[in-house]
């Protein structure tokens, strides 16, 4: 279907506030799907598609912000490298152990990544929305943001944009 018309202006704000280690809200939440010309890792001004739509109370114009979790970058073969830095003195007796299983043990403290909170990697405003979907376009990203991050209702820059 196209569109003949153009589509309403939507209010856009620079990032306001930022809060890198925001707790979870419980409000509309789900995930990045896909991305415009099939881009897996996307800055600025990338075009993202979500699983959330109209039937969420999803409108033109909401921002959400993108979320990560530290297992996800246990996965990663770049972002897992700073987990296996050495994190020790020369002068402890026994070594920490990050996420250990049967052969990584080494008797000392032991790291969950689990345990770490979530963080905040970016902002997307919503461009266009369907029953189940949206589109939206990244307008703050602190690092890229990839298929499959998560997303939330910023419901503070929502509420500022609109005042």
């Amino acid at each position: 279907m196209s569109r003949y018309w153009p589509a309403p202006p939507i209010s856009f704000h620079p990032p306001i506030r930022f809060d890198r280690f925001v707790p979870a809200t419980h409000k509309t939440s789900g995930r990045i799907v896909l991305a415009k010309e099939f881009d897996s890792e996307l800055g600025n001004g990338g075009k993202v598609y979500m699983n959330v739509g109209a039937n969420q109370g999803v409108k033109v114009g909401d921002y959400f912000r993108a979320v990560r979790n530290y297992e996800a970058d246990l996965h990663d073969a770049v972002d897992s490298l700073s987990f296996k830095a050495s994190i020790s003195e020369d002068t402890q007796k026994k070594n920490a152990a990050i996420e250990p299983n049967m052969f990584t043990k080494t008797g000392g403290p032991v790291i969950r990544v689990r345990d770490f909170p979530r963080r905040a990697v970016g902002e997307i405003v919503i461009l266009e929305t369907t029953a189940t979907t949206s589109t939206g376009m990244i307008v703050f990203a602190m690092e890229d943001i990839h298929v499959g991050d998560g997303v939330e209702l910023d419901d503070i820059t929502t509420t500022t944009a609109s005042n």
